[in-house]
């Protein structure tokens, strides 16, 4: 292989318009200028330098090739916050046929000069995200949306590791799946201003991520893990190593049999062993990285040594939860015994056993004694007492008192 052919790895940045065939010359051409200012112009607050950037131009849309990987940060955050604004100063007024609305995708990957553009891995992976299906049913299911973002896993993982002012609950995670292309990748979308949970239809049913933290022997909780399957009537995951696990989904009823009757099986068969306690992280598609950092995390683990007869603690991550778990009316899911963990990544606990997670890790604070009674004029202090006609201060012995005229006090 020649080794001047020019290959590094750079950022990507595909850009698409909405309905662009559908407008006449004069219209297209008003597009076009009306989406490069915005972009440029969104670039230069955002930081971006143009002289890292290449263009690889279309007629409803380009792809930039961006040289400087130490944008990413800049390139997923404040650029599309500046895009977003501009396209809705735009869009103001406009009837709804001619606004400019953008689906927008972001990747990090290989790229090598060619004679009619780029070529390698990353080009063709960011223009696959950008014109997935699902979103472009996200410009079509939020019609008020100025913009659709996209990223790629690899970008991604900036957001999860809460590098930017985004959360990683701003997103929905979708599978962009085209097997006539011999392409199949997870992608994480989300719309400027609108909450994920209205996009999370778009999350086509694809799989379940399971890791299980533990101290018992791996193959005998394996094993068990197994069995909780075939009792709960879910096929066993194909693809499974130690104690992860990832469970293809055939529908959405599958993501809750397994957050509902496996793991009531699951729980069953740990409190049989009498051995060991286990935590269960979960997470959407086959991110069995994040699935074992939920289940390893500090939320597991405080419950695990602080509360002595807890055996399954599970911690699911907020996009498997708003999905499967949010709402739900399957078997055994119990909604409501779920509590936010408030530790990245976002996500939901429970323990099997109980109707609300307990809250560790929180000392109630010690009772304070009361306060002594205020001091009360008079010749003496101490508590007031009334008897009869008489007003006593300070202690007293209660009993009969003989007056000399004969009455009793």
């Amino acid at each position: 292989m020649p080794d001047h052919i020019g290959f590094s790895r750079v950022l990507f940045l595909a850009v698409d318009a909405w309905r662009y065939g559908a407008r006449d010359g004069l219209q297209q051409l008003a597009l076009q200028e009306a989406l490069s200012a915005a972009v440029d112009a969104a670039g230069a607050v955002a930081g971006l330098d143009p002289a890292d950037r290449q263009r690889q131009v279309a007629g409803d849309g380009f792809l930039d090739v961006i040289s400087d990987s130490g944008a990413e940060l800049a390139l997923v955050d404040p650029f599309v916050r500046e895009l977003d604004s501009r396209l809705a100063w735009f869009n103001h007024d406009r009837r709804p046929e001619a606004r400019l609305r953008l689906r927008l995708a972001i990747h990090h990957g290989g790229a090598v000069p060619g004679a009619c553009g780029f070529a390698s891995d990353g080009p063709v992976h960011v223009c696959r995200l950008r014109d997935a299906k699902p979103v472009k049913a996200a410009l079509t299911a939020i019609p008020e949306a100025n913009l659709v973002q996209v990223l790629s896993e690899p970008i991604f993982g900036s957001v999860r590791q809460r590098l930017t002012s985004l959360s990683a609950g701003d997103f929905t995670p979708v599978v962009v799946d085209e097997p006539e292309k011999d392409f199949r990748e997870t992608a994480w979308i989300r719309v400027p201003g609108i909450d994920a949970a209205r996009l999370s239809d778009l999350a086509e049913p694809d799989a379940l991520a399971i890791s299980i933290a533990h101290t018992a022997e791996p193959d005998v909780l394996r094993r068990a893990t197994l069995t909780a399957f075939d009792a709960a009537g879910i096929p066993r995951p194909a693809s499974a190593s130690g104690t992860d696990f990832v469970v293809p989904l055939s529908s959405p009823d599958s993501g809750s049999g397994v957050l509902g009757v496996w793991l009531h099986h699951l729980h069953e068969a740990v409190r049989a062993s009498g051995r060991t306690a286990v935590s269960v992280g979960i997470a959407p598609g086959r991110d069995v990285g994040t699935a074992r950092e939920l289940a390893t995390g500090d939320a597991a683990s405080a419950v695990l040594r602080e509360v002595a007869d807890a055996s399954v603690v599970v911690v699911v991550a907020d996009a498997a939860h708003r999905r499967f778990v949010a709402g739900s009316h399957a078997r055994m899911v119990m909604p409501g015994s779920y509590r936010r963990t408030g530790t990245e990544p976002e996500s939901w606990l429970r323990v099997l056993g109980y109707s609300m997670a307990p809250v560790v890790g929180r000392r109630a604070p010690h009772a304070e004694a009361p306060a002594p009674p205020d001091r009360t004029a008079g010749s003496s202090s101490g508590p007031v007492s009334n008897i009869g006609s008489a007003v006593i201060h300070g202690s007293y012995v209660n009993g009969s008192v003989h007056h000399s005229g004969g009455l009793f006090r």
